[in-house]
């Protein structure tokens, strides 16, 4: 199927494209949430060994998510360049997903060997589906409101396919394990990415995307791996947006990552960090229409602005908070969740603006690789931040599973608070600096139209 990418697409095909996230993050948030449990208590792996497959896995994935950018863009068929990875992509990672949860029987060095090589390969094939899926957004319209309402459906059915699956997956392995758990996360695996297939094909065949040179109005068969990255640090727009949503991440995870020490040794309530996440998850999920809604009234950069300071806020006032009781603390982090809603929002829906900006500042159209130079940015940014956050708990000296002293206690709270509220400054100071409005978008686009 082609059509126009600057026609306006159907509301139903923008909701179609954005379920494709319900399927991407049945993946991602079982890995996320599951796999290292699985590592440690299910395989028997050690923690420092099943951390290092982590760090191994979670560094290829980032290095190959630009190369698959790069390979993307240069694929063409019949169905155009990114939505044959939708239709042969599929079974692959289905398959490593339920490999990796499939307990094999080796011991020692082969089992460590085989859980490394699962989840590499788990990590390929994901990178392989995601990166199409995410720079389809910059082919299938070249509006700066429709990408922005694509960007919107993205971020609910992602929030939704994280509820299932951090809802349901104990659930189903006790199940379908009843008592042995290696069994019951096999069985999970396979529903989780059963449930995924269908998911990929409704979206491949729901999707459009322009085929012909003169429709895509893509050069890069002409532009080098070099050349192509060239073009993307000298795209200003670009640049800002990667590096302030670096800073986003960092300060994401400092957040997220102490929250549990916090309320463990300082709150003495370790369950109610759970309820905490949930309310900071759910209220994000709720507040994306809303925060969509306005970005169709404001400036994406004033939306994703108001976010990060909605967020430095909360920060702050979680320091500063006399009260320092479970139901306060949790209630400041649920309110959190608005400046979290705004600022997940803004950056997928003005990245792919900038792909315009660029072609027409540099005279080359970047698209694939711009999603996946993103995608590593954000997955060095997290390594990143928790290497520094495991540095500063050893630092500070905490101990684990025993009573903190008071100036640990104080440290902790400042890496949850204090030291987000400086990246997200940071990301403030960045994005003041953003070259785009909406009515300057169009100015462009229409420019590039004129030239082709």
């Amino acid at each position: 199927m082609t059509t126009d990418a600057g026609r306006e697409l159907p509301r139903w095909r923008r909701a179609a494209y954005g379920f494709g996230d319900f399927g991407f993050n049945l993946y991602w948030s079982t890995a996320s949430m599951f796999l290292l449990y699985y590592y440690t208590d299910v395989l028997l792996l050690s923690a420092t060994t099943a951390g290092l497959i982590f760090l191994v896995a979670m560094v290829w994935d980032g290095i190959s998510d630009p190369i698959m950018g790069y390979l993307a863009e240069r694929t063409r068929t019949r169905w155009g360049s990114y939505r044959p990875y939708l239709l042969f992509g599929g079974p692959a990672l289905a398959v490593t997903m339920v490999l990796m949860f499939y307990r094999p029987a080796y011991e020692s060095t082969a089992l460590v060997v085989y859980a490394a090589a699962t989840h590499v390969l788990f990590r390929t094939f994901y990178t392989v589906m995601s990166i199409p899926y995410s720079s389809l957004s910059a082919r299938i319209t070249r509006s700066s409101a429709v990408r922005n309402e694509l960007s919107a459906w993205r971020m609910v059915s992602a929030t939704s396919g994280g509820f299932l699956v951090a809802f349901a997956t104990l659930r189903l392995v006790e199940y379908f394990g009843q008592g042995d758990l290696a069994a019951g996360f096999f069985w999970t695996a396979i529903c989780f990415a059963a449930l995924s297939l269908p998911i990929y094909l409704f979206l491949f065949f729901t999707t459009q995307e322009p085929t012909s040179p003169s429709a895509s109005s893509v050069n890069e068969n002409a532009i080098g791996l070099l050349d192509a990255l060239g073009a993307l640090f000298r795209n200003r727009a670009f640049m800002l947006v990667c590096l302030a949503t670096a800073l986003l991440f960092m300060g994401g995870v400092m957040t997220s990552k102490t929250l549990i020490y916090y309320y463990k040794y300082t709150l003495g309530d370790e369950a109610a960090s759970g309820t905490a996440l949930a309310l900071m998850t759910g209220g994000a999920a709720i507040l994306i229409p809303v925060w969509a809604w306005l970005a169709t009234r404001l400036e994406k950069r004033t939306v994703w602005l108001s976010g990060l300071a909605i967020s430095l806020a909360v920060s702050i006032a979680i320091y500063v908070n006399p009260l320092e009781t479970v139901p306060v603390v949790t209630l400041l982090f649920a309110l959190g969740a608005a400046g979290t809603a705004a600022s997940y929002l803004s950056f997928w829906s003005m990245l792919p603006d900038t792909v315009e900006y660029g072609e027409w500042q540099t005279g080359k159209r970047v698209e694939s690789l711009s999603f996946g130079l993103m995608s590593f940015v954000q997955k060095v940014s997290f390594g990143f931040a928790a290497a520094i956050l495991g540095f500063l708990l050893d630092w500070i000296g905490y101990v684990p599973n025993a009573e903190q002293g008071a100036s640990t206690l104080l440290s902790i709270k400042v890496i949850m608070t204090l030291l987000p509220a400086g990246f997200l400054a940071g990301a403030i100071a960045l994005l003041w600096f953003y070259p785009l409005t909406s009515s300057r978008h169009r100015e462009i686009v229409a420019e590039l139209d004129a030239v082709r």
